[in-house]
């Protein structure tokens, strides 16, 4: 961890009817795990270029344990607090309770996760959502996920590439 500061714990939980929903995508980039992880651990990265009226932002310090964050805009809030950091390879963010996505009767995002391994020439970045969604719009919410995070290779790739 990049300090020793307590982490608080953050309390789960949604009404009947929901149920539990991971979302993991994995995929490989040709830069080295160094250089991945920079960006991944630079807060500049969600908070620069968000499109008005969404905003990303963090209370206390950038990505380290205990440092408050929050990402809203219209119909949504997913606000959090970063948990375990172990540098150039893993990072956590547990999102408070309250946290929605659309409606608090649609989806509660609960968790971030982020891995980054070297893999041959390259990196392997593996991430994870973990939600609680009402039973009936599960189909849903999985596909916005793959629909959301499917730019996210491509992003990194033109980050990391200067352009």
């Amino acid at each position: 961890m990049k300090n020793e500061k307590e982490i608080p714990e953050v309390p789960v939980g949604a009404p009947p009817n929901f149920v539990a929903h991971a979302y993991e995508k994995v995929f490989v980039t040709r830069h080295p795990v160094g250089a991945v992880w920079r960006w991944l651990d630079d807060p500049a990265t969600f908070t620069e270029g968000q499109v008005w009226p969404f905003r990303v932002e963090f209370v206390g310090g950038g990505f380290e344990p205990g440092v408050l964050n929050i990402h809203h805009g219209p119909f949504m809030n997913f606000a959090g607090v970063v948990g375990e950091v172990r540098e150039r390879e893993y990072r956590d963010l547990k999102y408070f309770y309250g946290s929605y996505a659309l409606s608090h009767r649609f989806a509660r995002p609960t968790r971030l996760q982020f891995w980054v391994r070297e893999v041959g020439d390259g990196t392997e970045v593996r991430l994870r959502v973990d939600s609680l969604v009402r039973r009936r719009f599960y189909g849903l919410w999985d596909a916005g996920q793959d629909i959301f995070w499917r730019r996210f290779p491509r992003w990194l790739e033109l980050s990391l590439n200067g352009g």
